[in-house]
């Protein structure tokens, strides 16, 4: 991607399977020694130093403060390209936890306060909490996959990630286990992987029945009108052009208003399997189902 576009700045996670960010990086200084890139990491302890050391510009801290992150894309972008805004477009943020999710103050496992400061607001962290429930399956079955394989480096990675998503939800005793099991990964401490993975596992998926009720919230298809077909078939066409560009939000608003539809059966099953690939980034995969939904052929 970096070879074929003209990108203003890279923000790359340190921690990675395959390959990692500090080879990534690596790569790029083949070709490109001026590009921006910086590193996302926990492991904020290694320094600038040793980032820049590495042929990044520097890096960020996870997790990652709103303010800081504006602030380093900014410097990089021509001023043609920056947009300032006004008090008009400033959008009112939460100021407090809506009466329908006061039930989340009973969940002893998450600190609100800290998911709210973590996650950059309560807007923000009631998002961070849809997200961590809706990929508890997904990345609990690569987590027990790598473990049952033996694949040690990918099971670090994917520890490593829970630890970091746990910590912006709140939920600290997860993210402290979730920390220990990547520092036994990262010194191959198999005798500690496998006397706590099973709890790691528990703990995890536990959360399932936890933030069961955030579900509760959506809006029933009694409440929703049949999607025109015409309506449908631009939204298909609009997803065919907007996925091979890696246009999230452009994606993520599509999905948002076919959600205020009834959708067919099958179309609600594409709709819904293109909504969890988003999730998690998986945009080779959206590519692949919206090119077979658009031949027909999904």
């Amino acid at each position: 991607k970096i070879k074929d576009t003209d990108f203003n700045v890279v923000l790359m996670d340190h921690m990675m399977p395959g390959m990692d960010g500090i080879e990534a990086v690596a790569r790029i200084r083949e070709f490109d020694k001026t590009l921006p890139v910086y590193a996302l990491t926990a492991n904020s302890t290694a320094g600038e130093e040793f980032y820049k050391s590495k042929g990044f510009n520097g890096y960020l801290s996870k997790p990652i403060d709103s303010e800081t992150l504006e602030r380093t894309i900014m410097k990089h972008l021509p001023e043609k390209m920056i947009e300032k805004p006004t008090k008009a477009d400033a959008a009112e943020e939460m100021t407090e936890i809506p009466e329908s999710m006061n039930w989340i103050y009973d969940v002893s496992e998450i600190s609100v306060e800290d998911g709210i400061k973590n996650s950059g607001g309560i807007s923000s962290f009631l998002f961070s909490l849809n997200l961590f429930l809706d990929t508890i399956d997904g990345n609990a079955k690569v987590i027990r996959d790598a473990y049952d394989e033996g694949n040690i480096r990918l099971y670090t990675i994917k520890v490593h990630a829970l630890k970091s998503s746990a910590r912006i939800i709140g939920a600290a005793g997860l993210a402290e286990l979730a920390a220990a099991l990547e520092d036994a990964g990262n010194r191959e401490d198999r005798g500690f992987i496998d006397e706590n993975t099973n709890k790691l596992m528990s703990d995890y998926e536990s959360f399932k029945d936890k933030l069961w009720r955030i579900k509760n919230d959506e809006a029933s298809d009694e409440e929703k009108e049949p999607i025109p077909k015409d309506v449908l078939d631009d939204a298909y066409s609009a997803l065919n052009d907007c996925i091979p560009q890696m246009d999230y939000d452009a994606v993520e608003m599509i999905l948002e208003e076919l959600s205020e539809y009834i959708l067919p059966d099958e179309d609600k099953d594409n709709i819904g399997r293109l909504s969890d690939m988003l999730k998690v980034f998986d945009w080779d995969g959206m590519e692949e189902w919206i090119g077979n939904i658009v031949k027909g052929e999904q």
